[in-house]
């Protein structure tokens, strides 16, 4: 068994950040983002420096700051770089325009007004959500390439360039296990785990032909309440440490190291629960994991914005 923590009130979005931006072009999801504070707080010391990775409106970027961070947040949309200007820059929180899919760590760095602190961490909730390649104009801020992960190595590449801790927010629905590998292959950890349940968005239940066929082939985990209602998800933040060890060259795996197999065990047995705060986790024996779990049953917000 393994302790299962559970979060029933948004602890780090602020009443303000829980307001859909007026801007169309910016992204906003308070359960999903507030999922992706919590796997950087498992992180965060006081005085570090965090590399936020598709920064988007901001709020994540200045959660951290208030925990003792200083942060400086890439995002490669202008209007999303410009809401976060307006209304979360601060002395401990800076913003600037960049493709990370593009740049080297060294040139994301260099956009800082200032060098971040050490130790620095990165941080990155990046579009998730497989889609297939005919889908008409897959949206930018969720649209994750045909395997939710189109992101992930740029972001991996990153973490080992600067051997760093990784904050990762990704779906049950981007092909968990094979996220798990990559960062596993790349050196990378798994340190702690955050779930919380949410709906599918409108645009991904009007386009669910790669979802469904990844949950055919056992890459996805999706969960069913009752058959009446549509699918929903599980948003899932990991926190990883840098361990310099790739899983080829780690001669003596920890049996109690989680894997991508464990994962998807793990997200099987949440996926057979009837409530939000995914009772099906208690006292479940898992394979594989054995630390703690932490759930975020939060206040129901249908507010969302994906452009």
């Amino acid at each position: 068994m393994f302790p299962v923590l559970r979060v029933l009130a948004y602890e780090h979005l602020q009443e303000h950040d829980l307001v859909r931006p007026t801007c169309a072009q910016v992204f906003f999801d308070p359960a999903d983002t507030e999922t992706g504070i919590w796997a950087a707080h498992d992180l965060i010391t006081e005085g570090c420096g965090v590399l936020d990775l598709g920064s988007g409106s901001g709020a994540a970027a200045a959660a951290m700051a208030r925990y003792g961070a200083r942060v400086h947040g890439v995002d490669q949309g202008a209007e999303s770089v410009a809401w976060a200007f307006e209304h979360y820059r601060s002395p401990r929180v800076t913003f600037a325009t960049a493709d990370f899919s593009v740049l080297s760590a060294e040139e994301l760095l260099a956009t800082a007004p200032q060098p971040l602190p050490r130790p620095l961490f990165i941080t990155s909730n990046p579009p998730y959500v497989p889609f297939a390649a005919q889908v008409d104009r897959p949206l930018p801020s969720i649209g994750g390439g045909m395997d939710g992960l189109r992101l992930l190595p740029a972001i991996i590449e990153h973490c080992r360039s600067l051997h760093s801790d990784l904050a990762l927010t990704i779906g049950s629905y981007s092909t968990p296990r094979r996220a798990v590998r990559l960062l596993e292959a790349a050196g990378l950890r798994i340190h702690a785990v955050t779930i919380c349940s949410l709906p599918l968005s409108e645009f991904t239940l009007s386009n669910m032909e790669r979802v469904s066929a990844l949950e055919n082939q056992g890459e996805v985990v999706l969960w069913r309440r009752t058959p009446q209602e549509p699918p929903a998800y599980f948003v899932i933040g990991l926190a990883c440490r840098w361990s310099g060890v790739s899983d080829e060259d780690d001669e003596v795996r920890d049996g109690d190291r989680p894997d991508g197999e464990a994962l998807m065990r793990l997200l099987r047995t949440a996926a057979a629960s009837r409530t939000a705060q995914l009772e099906a986790l208690d006292g479940a024996h898992v394979d594989g994991w054995s630390g703690p779990v932490r759930v975020l049953d939060l206040p129901a917000c249908s507010d969302r914005q994906h452009w």
